[in-house]
């Protein structure tokens, strides 16, 4: 597992409690955990402009069609992080409730991860864990 891999988690559970088939950016990877963002199809919230919203109300990067292997444009969502288990994230692969579904090229995982650390919902921690990726 590393920066950039895009996986599919079958049954993401949101902060909320909720759950639902969800894509997931991985932004950075330390000893027994990784830290990523989940993303959005449904652009609601967000702007249109390719590439990082790290000033907008809601904070997102934009993968705009064609950029890269999304069949929609997908807004990774930067209002919330997550730390995942890597012990866990491996028990899942195992068990076909995560899936690696790509990964994005080496430009495009620091343009992500640089527009991550810029986003006020950021904790100090993450942000830490994703600058040692650079």
């Amino acid at each position: 597992m590393k920066p950039g891999d895009v996986l599919i988690h079958k049954k993401f559970v949101f902060a909320d409690g909720t759950s639902a088939n969800k894509y997931l950016i991985v932004l950075a990877v330390d000893g027994n955990v990784a830290v990523v963002a989940k993303t959005a199809s449904q652009g609601r919230r967000y702007r249109n402009d390719h590439g990082c919203q790290a000033g907008s109300y809601f904070a997102a990067f934009l993968l705009t069609l064609g950029c890269c292997f999304f069949s929609k444009n997908t807004w990774i969502c930067f209002s919330e992080f997550y730390e995942l288990s890597l012990k866990e994230l491996q028990r899942s692969l195992a068990d076909a409730q995560v899936f690696k579904a790509g990964e994005l090229d080496a430009e495009l995982t620091r343009d992500v991860q640089f527009c991550a650390i810029g986003c006020d919902d950021i904790s100090g921690a993450h942000e830490l864990l994703i600058r040692a990726h650079f």
